[in-house]
């Protein structure tokens, strides 16, 4: 006859590995901090306000992770199943990075597929650690791929700033040229210069008529 206690035992040990793989499941589809409300896709309005913010919004799967030593960053490759907005395109490999707080366990994991919400950045796209990538724990299926086109098609797209005109501005000159020759002046100038010119001409007509 088996013990009490060692049914109890073996009760545990069997519970163990179901304990074990469903914290490994919550980790990877959390790991988001507390503050970090989660992102509801079959709520509208939510993917709505989660959209106009984001540069591109698009759903994939992670093929590949990649941590950054000594840092909370990971850079994950994505390949991209479905694209709603911005210059990601269905198809194509995706380079996401998202900047994990110290200490928290990454909410995205390998071989998992997410919708993401990203950032157009010099560095490369960026995904914000709250709500940049929801979990597709079932993958990207036709229910969710065509409600999500139904809510973003009503998004609009994020408002380009317009160049400001550079403002001009006139300075008084630091030193005035002075004020201009008076009329006057310019006439009595070229008069003197006409009469020096005639004087010239009567010399040497006389001087001509005095040569025999």
């Amino acid at each position: 006859m088996t013990s009490p206690r060692l049914l109890r035992a073996a009760l545990l040990a069997a519970t163990v590995p179901l304990v074990v793989l469903t914290g490994s499941a919550a980790g990877s589809a959390g790991g988001l901090p507390a503050e970090c409300p989660p992102v509801d896709l079959t709520d509208e309005r939510a993917v709505d306000q989660r959209a106009a913010a984001s540069d591109d919004v698009f759903a994939g799967r992670v093929d590949v992770a990649t941590p950054t030593a000594g840092s909370g960053r990971v850079s994950y490759v994505v390949s991209v199943r479905r694209a709603w907005r911005g210059d990601v395109a269905k198809g194509q490999q995706a380079s996401v990075t998202v900047d994990w707080p110290v200490g928290a366990q990454p909410g995205v994991a390998q071989g998992a597929s997410y919708v993401f919400f990203t950032h157009d950045t010099a560095a490369g796209i960026v995904a914000d650690a709250c709500g940049g990538a929801v979990p597709l724990p079932g993958g990207l299926t036709p229910k969710i791929a065509a409600t999500l086109k139904a809510y973003l098609s009503s998004v609009e797209p994020p408002p380009v700033p317009e160049p400001q005109p550079t403002p001009v501005s006139f300075h008084q000159p630091d030193e005035p040229l002075g004020d201009p020759p008076q009329i006057g002046r310019v006439l009595a100038s070229g008069g003197a210069i006409s009469l020096i010119g005639l004087l010239g001409l009567l010399l040497v007509s006389r001087l001509g008529r005095r040569r025999p």
